[in-house]
């Protein structure tokens, strides 16, 4: 390859003789004189897009396999070419002939030095290689005979193997298995004759080794007497005294090592080899579990003398051996001091443990002595919470906390307890990961077992959190009702300050509950950690609607209150403070709106939360050896290991069917899901009383008015001589004027609510359904009529818009260009000034119907006063108003005989399908007004 590169080298860069550069600069005028004809645009374009400098093109092309002499020439003089390119593209003049000349000896000399310099890179390279073959060679045969040796050694094993093939081989395998066979059976004879004859002399040396007392000596005698008890087993004579005497030895040794062990014990706070000394000592006899036992037991035996000298309010200082602690204090800032206590002891075994077990015993240890520090006190645990429970029961304690309450601060820090302790724990399994043969899944399991215990005081009231959320807001509810009733209670007469102070407090105690009901959600999620959640989240759902209907109880009664006798005392104050009550709705709406969002994001974290605990457990339960046993645990995961172990169960369900699992859970976090459906009917039931109040307060004038108009002379007052004298006509009649003036003074009434905006965006949202407290003076007209109360045609019938297509239409609605906030504001007075309206107008109609005749005259007075009314309606600009029977009975009052028989002709024939009923409605008022008028129909 060098031989190749070096022969291209010298045909690349042979020396230019003179002739040559003659021959090239030839070549170049001619390239030159071409280009100038034809394609001097293109070099200018090509310099001017070129930004590689031209040493470089050059030198690049030198070592390209493109490399031609006219391809050089033309990058190496195309800058004068485009610099001396004349404008109106003549040719070249002498001089720019003589620059080229210049420039081709300059490109000539330096052809020729690099050609040197190439020529001495060649030679070097040359020098080098001639250098390195002789050693290659060298190499090449050394290889060649190593192969030939391999070839060689590879051809006799081949000859070898043939020739073995037809060997047979069943009696070297024979000949293996018996000498095997022969040693197993010479190692035991050796034991059996070794322990037969060392027996007597050892049993000998025990009673003079106890007696000294030399321990160590006497264990290890004992030791090899049980080994030699086990290699005499198959001897026929001697095994029952052998296993009589062993007996009795251990005795005797376990005698003298009880009390060596229990000074170890003592001393261990301050030496540790005589503990160690007794585990070497226990471990030579196979009695490790004895010796644990005992150490476990005598570990924590300060912090139980701890516990046990606490007396809730005595006085009494109690000298633990861990801390002189006066136990004036309540359980609840007692318990986190004690726990402070056993994290120490905790820290002190992980240190502890490891020098006298060492690293496979060690992380066992650490967790035994957890358990043991509540073990005997796990009873006491759940008598002094009982205790706890039932004085709270009664009364608070001194922090004001309630029995539920004090639960939840026990169980928090105990949380945080089990969370330290477990990082102690883990710590002293990954201290010694590497040279120990315990697994993290062993462990994780150990420990999770621990923890339940631990918690188990707890568990019967993570059972029964339901129940005592409602025990524990029934107390707090019941000073809130007594507040909600003693704000409308008082209240004697309709006054404006009455409402103005009722509404007020009412306000104020709309949202009162909902941080009782937070408070709720943060133990729910602290004490089912997403178990049994259903339960618990009735409990709440019973709060909110206990509160919801105490407040629509207190609206209805100040209600009741406000309509007696508010026709005679009635201002424009009375609207505009009643509509104030619709924020006490509003209010209610907007917290239990967050709440519910709130309460859907806790549920969505707590199926998180399953979710991954679960797929920690799996993957401790199938032993997956990618399991690393974490370093520490928090709050949230110590609390669904508790949660699980005491409140998993198989067959609970939910409102839904929804068995307790993970995808019942975010079922609850999505918004297709009522979580508080008792509230939610509730607080239809306060938005329905804050709308009968605002509707009662507006209607009382004019329902006053109409009260008794179907019992007045003029209807059946007969015409006479002086009507004609009357030069103004027949005017309406003041009952009705009063209505009208009413309704005109209603909407600047209703304006200075609806110009605030924060109390409009409040109320708004309250307003649905309001048209139906206007239904009941429309059942009192069907009624009237004999027509059975059917809700969809009683709601159609007081619309009045299906009843166009069989009347005639007298006003049409106008659509006004508004800006968005007055149109929000004129829509939300509208809505008020409709169903009024519509009420107006229903009883209105119910008490025409009940007029017992009425005369032509009498015709005439209740014409006047319809068409009236339905000015006044017209003229506020309400959709929908007049109603269409306004103006229809107004038109009935001057139809005869012909004129009625032929309007029912014509709509006879539409009476089918769905109109049907409607029409009947239509005909019975017909009927009725026509049997008042005497026309026979």
């Amino acid at each position: 390859e060098r031989e190749r590169e070096r022969e291209r080298g010298r045909k690349l860069f042979q020396p230019v003789s003179q002739s040559e550069i003659v021959l090239y600069m030839e070549y170049a005028n001619e390239s030159f004189s071409y280009q100038n004809h034809s394609g001097g645009e293109m070099m200018s374009a090509t310099t001017k897009t070129s930004s590689v400098p031209v040493e470089e093109r050059l030198n690049s092309l030198l070592i390209s396999n493109q490399f031609s002499v006219a391809s050089y020439l033309d990058i190496a003089l195309q800058d004068i070419i485009a610099k001396e390119q004349p404008a109106d593209e003549s040719k070249l003049d002498s001089s720019n002939n003589e620059e080229l000349q210049r420039r081709m000896a300059e490109l000539a000399l330096q052809l020729q030095l690099q050609t040197q310099t190439c020529h001495e890179e060649i030679g070097r390279i040359g020098a080098e290689l001639q250098a390195i073959l002789p050693r290659c060679a060298t190499d090449i045969g050394r290889v060649g005979l190593g192969l030939e040796g391999i070839r060689l050694d590879a051809s006799q094993l081949l000859n070898e193997c043939a020739q073995l093939q037809n060997v047979e081989v069943s009696s070297s395998l024979e000949t293996l298995s018996t000498l095997h066979a022969l040693r197993s059976n010479l190692s035991h004879t050796k034991d059996i004759l070794q322990a037969a004859a060392t027996w007597d002399s050892t049993l000998d040396s025990i009673a003079a080794l106890l007696a000294q007392p030399n321990l160590p000596a006497a264990v290890l005698s004992l030791a090899q007497l049980e080994a030699g008890e086990r290699a005499l087993q198959g001897m026929p004579s001697g095994l029952e005294e052998r296993k009589k005497a062993l007996e009795e030895i251990r005795v005797s040794v376990q005698a003298l090592l009880q009390p060596q062990l229990q000074h170890a014990l003592q001393t261990m706070h301050t030496r540790l080899a005589p503990l160690q000394q007794c585990v070497q000592l226990y471990q030579s006899l196979d009695k490790m579990d004895a010796l644990q036992k005992e150490y476990i037991a005598n570990r924590p035996s300060n912090l139980h003398k701890a516990w046990f000298a606490y007396r809730g309010s005595s006085t009494t200082g109690v000298n633990t051996g861990i801390k002189s602690v006066l136990t004036n204090d309540s359980f609840i800032t007692w318990l986190p001091t004690w726990y402070d206590a056993v994290l120490s002891l905790l820290t002190e075994e992980r240190r502890q443990s490891l020098s006298v077990f060492g690293p496979n015993t060690a992380p066992y240890m650490v967790s035994k002595v957890l358990a043991e520090c509540f073990r005997p006190l796990i009873g006491s645990f759940s008598t002094r919470l009982d205790t706890l429970t039932s004085t709270n029961n009664t009364q608070t304690s001194n922090n004001g906390s309630s029995q539920l309450e004090s639960i939840c601060t026990l169980y928090e820090a105990t949380l945080q307890f089990l969370s330290l302790a477990y990082e102690t724990v883990a710590g002293g399994w990954h201290d010694v990961a590497d040279a120990t043969t315990a697994s993290g899944t062993e462990v994780y399991r150990h420990i999770a077992k621990v923890f339940g215990q631990i918690s188990s005081p707890f568990a019967p009231y993570q059972q029964s959190l339901a129940q005592m959320e409602r025990q524990h807001s029934y107390s707090s509810q019941t000073l809130i009702q007594k507040d909600i009733q003693q704000a409308v209670g008082s209240i004697s007469q309709p006054t404006v300050a009455a409402l103005q102070d009722a509404t007020e407090k009412l306000q104020n105690l709309a949202s009162f509950v909902f941080p009782m009901a937070e408070a709720a959600l943060a133990r729910l999620e602290l004490l089912t950690g997403g178990y049994q959640v259903c339960l618990a989240l009735e409990s709440i759902d019973s709060m909110l609607n206990n509160h919801a209907s105490e407040l629509a109880v207190a609206i209805q009664t100040l209600s009741a209150t406000m309509s007696t006798n508010l026709a005679s005392s009635f201002n424009d104050m009375h609207v505009s403070s009643s509509l104030e009550i619709l924020k006490v709705a509003g209010f209610y709406q907007n917290s239990l709106s967050d709440f519910e969002s709130k309460t859907r994001e806790r549920m969505a974290v707590l199926q998180q939360r399953r979710v991954t605990h679960n797929m920690l457990e799996k993957e401790v339960s199938e032993d997956s050896k990618s399991f690393l046993l974490p370093d520490a645990l928090s709050v949230v995961e110590i609390d669904s290991i508790l949660t699980k172990a005491a409140l998993l169960v198989e067959e609970n369900s939910c409102r839904n069917g929804d068995n307790d699992s993970p995808g019942a859970l975010l079922r609850l976090s999505n918004n297709d899901f009522t979580l508080f459906p008792h509230a939610a009917e509730a607080f239809g039931r306060l938005k329905r009383s804050c709308h009968t109040l605002i509707f009662q307060v507006c209607s009382a004038v004019p329902c006053q008015n109409l009260k008794d108009m179907s019992s007045m002379d003029c209807w059946t007052k007969s015409s006479s001589s002086l009507d004609s004298l009357d030069s103004y006509g027949t005017l309406p009649q003041p009952y009705i004027t009063q209505v009208g003036e009413h309704m005109l003074a209603l909407v600047q009434a209703l304006e200075p609510f609806a110009s605030s905006a924060e109390s409009l965006a409040i109320a708004k949202r309250v307003m649905l359904g309001v048209r139906k407290v206007a239904l009941q003076p429309w059942r009192d007209l069907f009624a009237a009529i004999g027509v059975n109360d059917d809700s969809t045609v009683l709601e159609s019938f007081m619309e009045g818009t299906a009843l166009y297509d069989y009347i005639e239409r007298s006003f049409d609605d106008e659509d006004l260009e508004e800006d968005e906030i007055t149109r929000a504001q004129h829509d939300f007075c509208n809505q008020w000034l409709d169903v009024v309206g519509l009420a107006i107008t229903g009883r209105l109609l119910e008490r025409i119907l009940c007029i017992p005749r009425l005369s032509s005259k009498g015709c005439e007075h209740l014409a006047t006063d319809l068409n009236y009314l339905a000015n006044v309606l017209a003229a506020l600009g309400v959709t929908g108003h007049p109603h269409p029977l306004v103006s229809h009975i107004s038109d009935l009052c001057y139809s005869n005989e012909t004129k009625w028989k032929e309007m029912l002709k014509e709509r006879q024939p539409k009476a089918v399908g769905s109109n049907k009923s409607m029409i009947s409605v239509l005909c019975a008022v017909e009927e009725r007004f026509a049997a008042m008028r005497g026309i026979a129909i």
